[in-house]
């Protein structure tokens, strides 16, 4: 941890007199040009650092969708860029994935659905399109996945793993279901049905008290603490990263914590839940807990050090969740002095200690980057 604040201090020495004159609109522009500088020739974005993100299939989709949303942005002047990239997407996905089987790239539902966003953003090949919204839709675990509504695995989505028997959930979270919800109610596929089975999965991670469904180690949910923040996860326990603690005749609790509140909200806000008491509970909680630096509801004695190793994703969820609610909010302040205080001479940024979560890749650390700083700015026109 030390090394850590080392390396921030000696970055903020060596760079800070010359970034006290820069607006964070500079500031998102170097990142934005450097970023278009790392698209390689065949037009993926591919990571130097991690073997499961070389081949550019999750980055590509991901980091072009982040682009696209970008007002006034270099688009026109990076159009064969774009074009590159574009063709990039489609190729892969024909080449991995159809509706009868599962992908075999890395993090195949997260991919899908940047992949299903970014189509439909950019509005290019509505055949591919309707291919990946069936297989996300075949990959929610419902009745079609052996699953009943009495499993709190029931309306979310996981990882996406191939070999998954009937009634198997693997890895399912928060991350991934808001991802994918978004995807499909951006382009226009969500019926009733399909929405409250998202809601009652919503409920589980949120830890409604009108949710009765026991996890691994609850004894009691009417006697586990609510304080309408989220967690990642109550059927893949082990993915969530506050510490459990345990209450006497409730058994193990999961504190709530801010990325996972974030996801939680956003996919409610993607549901159009604005107006329901979950959502304000929610707010009420991220509007309470604000720390920036670190993240709320970890423990900074946590050997696994989540509240720094998050530290960019933590940014960029944080700042997509607070412009929906508190669009002239202090946080933008906040999130602006970081991402200006905090930028590399060249325009990247980087998270030493964000191995686990991909952030010392400087593609991934700067898109996250690149993505908050734009809901800053968009977040005060509204």
């Amino acid at each position: 941890m030390k090394k850590y604040y080392l390396y921030l201090i000696l970055i903020s020495f060596s760079i800070g007199c010359q970034k006290k004159q820069m607006t964070l609109d500079d500031t998102m522009q170097k990142s934005i040009t450097w970023i278009w500088a790392q698209q390689a020739e065949d037009g993926g974005w591919h990571s130097k650092t991690h073997k499961v993100l070389e081949d550019g299939k999750v980055l590509t989709p991901y980091i072009l969708f982040q682009l696209a949303q970008i007002k006034n942005s270099s688009f026109e002047e990076h159009k064969e860029q774009t074009e590159k990239a574009i063709h990039f997407i489609i190729a892969s996905v024909k080449s991995s994935l159809n509706t009868d089987s599962t992908s075999l790239i890395e993090y195949p539902n997260y991919s899908a659905a940047y992949d299903l966003r970014v189509l439909h953003k950019l509005n290019r090949d509505t055949s591919l399109q309707k291919i990946i919204a069936q297989y996300l839709l075949k990959q929610q675990f419902t009745e079609q996945r052996g699953f009943t509504k009495d499993s709190l695995a029931y309306g979310g989505w996981g990882y996406g793993e191939p070999d998954l028997k009937n009634g198997e959930h693997g890895h399912e979270d928060m991350s991934h279901t808001r991802r994918v919800t978004q995807a499909l109610v951006e382009y226009g596929h969500l019926p009733d049905s399909l929405r409250n089975d998202i809601v009652l999965f919503l409920n589980g991670t949120q830890r409604s008290k009108n949710d009765s469904r026991l996890y691994e180690g609850c004894l009691s949910r009417s006697k586990l603490p609510y304080d309408g923040g989220f967690v990642s996860s109550v059927v893949t326990l082990a993915t969530n990263k506050s510490q459990a603690a345990f209450i006497e005749g409730a058994g193990y609790h999961y504190p709530s914590y801010a990325t996972a509140t974030c996801d939680g909200l956003i996919a409610m806000h993607a549901l159009h839940m604005d107006t329901t008491q979950a959502f304000h509970d929610a707010e009420n909680w991220l509007k309470k807990n604000q720390n920036y630096t670190t993240i709320d509801g970890l423990s900074v004695n946590d050997p696994e050090q989540w509240t720094y190793v998050m530290h960019f994703y933590h940014l960029s969820v944080r700042a997509e969740a607070m412009q929906d609610i508190d669009p002239h909010g202090a946080w933008r302040d906040s999130i602006s002095m970081m991402l200006i205080k905090e930028q590399l001479p060249e325009g990247d940024y980087l998270n030493p200690l964000g191995g686990v979560n991909k952030e010392d890749d400087p593609l991934v650390s700067t898109i996250f980057c690149i993505q908050a700083g734009n809901d800053v700015l968009n977040s005060g026109e509204h």
